[in-house]
């Protein structure tokens, strides 16, 4: 009886530690970075200005290509896109779309290292 009894006292324990391990990892996953989805347009040359952001939407959208935002980013336009796919349509229809005399490549969100810079910044706090 003693035994059937210490056998059980520690099944509760060990089904409690694996759910919350469980349950960091699927915590750990969904922070995991995504596939950036957006692209930043540069002109390869100083003096050559940017494409207008509403030509650039409105030749994007006639395509089918849906767009979050368009924003100005230090000496480029970055595109935000829905998904990795579109973010791959979209560089196939700039390149048709825009003159020769731009760069466009991938480039993460400036929201997305917000949360590193931050956590950098609070951890001179610490101590």
């Amino acid at each position: 009886m003693s035994q059937r009894l210490k056998s059980r006292s520690f099944i509760w324990p060990g089904m409690l530690m694996l759910i919350a391990i469980v349950a960091m990892f699927a915590l750990a996953l969904s922070h995991l970075p995504v596939p950036a989805s957006a692209l930043q347009i540069r002109p390869a040359r100083t003096g050559t200005s940017l494409p207008d952001g509403f030509y650039v939407y409105q030749s994007l959208s006639q395509r089918g290509i849906h767009i979050k935002s368009i924003t100005p980013l230090n000496d480029g336009l970055v595109v935000q896109l829905d998904s990795s796919s579109q973010r791959e349509l979209a560089e196939e229809a700039l390149q048709d779309i825009l003159p020769p005399g731009f760069m466009i490549q991938y480039c993460e969100p400036p929201h997305a290292k917000e949360w590193l810079h931050k956590l950098e910044r609070d951890s001179l706090k610490f101590g």
